[in-house]
């Protein structure tokens, strides 16, 4: 359920314009909050519940979750960079 959130989560993230957030989050947009933030906090949990149900396809899901932001600067990277 974590994962399904997580990635609903990120979806509105990327839909809502950019300087929606300006006064409550400063430079930092949406997606970049949810996905230092929230998604590694989502994903972590995610994983304890995984672990629990002994569910190895949503704890790999989770944690690829947890590494959200690194994954998103690495393909923006090769996207937009130079």
């Amino acid at each position: 359920m974590c994962f399904f959130l997580g990635f609903i989560f990120l979806t509105i993230a990327i839909l809502i314009p950019y300087d929606n957030f300006e006064f409550i989050l400063g430079p930092l947009r949406a997606v970049g909050f949810l996905t230092i933030y929230g998604n590694p906090l989502l994903g972590i949990i995610g994983s304890i519940f995984s672990i629990k149900r002994k569910d190895l396809v949503f704890l790999l899901l989770n944690i690829v979750q947890i590494l959200a932001f690194p994954l998103t600067t690495f393909i923006g990277g090769r996207i937009f960079g130079p």
